[in-house]
This record gives structure tokens, C-alpha cells and sequence, in this order.
């Protein structure tokens, strides 16, 4: 009778046991899931303010280029400089965007606060120049 009973106990123990598991499991790769997810919306949503920040510096680079032909000797200098850094930063905001692109979720958790400070600094740069093309523009 012992037997019998401690036999139940055993085989119960195991099937609860079992049930748990797979259930945890089962609450573990939900859980996976949902952190991919998060890291792949999140990897997208920088990646596209990016892509912004580059076409802005695109579109000031056109007009920039239209306005040195036109500059006169002193306005022309600046704005070639100008045209120079506008270009340094697109080369670091495309080489930041191929970053966010080729990053895998292990490795995002690692750049993404170096990504994101890159792209304060080159809005915060980016906005800087915009008033000196402003002021060169003005100048002419």
C-alpha cells in the first residue's frame, strides 16, 4: 500500500512538475519574443530619425552647392567650409545608419547610447551650421 501511494506521489510530483515546466518555458520565450520586438522597434525608430537628420544635411548640401555659385570671393570661402563639414557629418550620420542596420539584438544593447549620442551631436552640430549658412547666404 506504501508503495501504491508513494508511486502516486511520484508519478503526480513528475506531471506537475512537467506541467510547470513547459508553462515557464512557454512564459520565457513570450518574454523573448517581446524583447525582440522592442529592440527591433527601437532599432527602426533611430535608424529612421537618421535617415531624416541625412536627408536635412542632403537638402542643405543643395543649397549650399546652389549658393556657391553665385557667392562672391569672401562667402564663397565659407561656404565651402561649410560645405565640408555638412559633408563629414553626412559621412558619420550614413556610417551611424549602416551601425543601427547591421547591429544584432546582442550587440544593439551595446551601441545604442553610442548611437544616439552621435546623433545629438551631429543635430546639435548640424543646427550650428545651419546658422552660418544663414549668416554666409546673408552676406553675399
Amino acid at each position: 500500500m506504501k508503495k501504491i501511494l508513494l508511486s502516486m506521489f511520484v508519478a503526480a510530483s513528475a506531471v506537475t512538475f512537467y506541467g510547470c515546466s513547459s508553462k515557464s518555458e512557454k512564459e520565457v520565450g513570450e518574454a523573448r519574443e517581446a524583447i525582440k520586438e522592442d529592440i527591433t522597434t527601437e532599432k527602426e525608430n533611430v535608424k529612421q530619425d537618421l535617415i531624416s537628420l541625412r536627408n536635412d544635411i542632403d537638402d542643405r548640401l543643395d543649397k549650399v552647392s546652389q549658393k556657391l555659385e553665385q557667392a562672391n570671393d569672401k562667402s564663397k570661402q565659407e561656404l565651402e567650409e561649410i560645405k565640408q563639414n555638412l559633408a563629414e557629418q553626412r559621412e558619420d550620420v550614413q556610417e551611424t545608419i549602416n551601425e543601427v542596420e547591421y547591429a544584432t539584438d546582442s550587440t544593439w544593447v551595446e551601441i545604442k547610447e553610442d548611437t544616439r549620442a552621435r546623433a545629438d551631436e551631429v543635430k546639435k552640430e548640424f543646427d550650428e551650421l545651419r546658422d552660418k549658412v544663414a549668416e554666409a547666404i546673408d552676406s553675399k
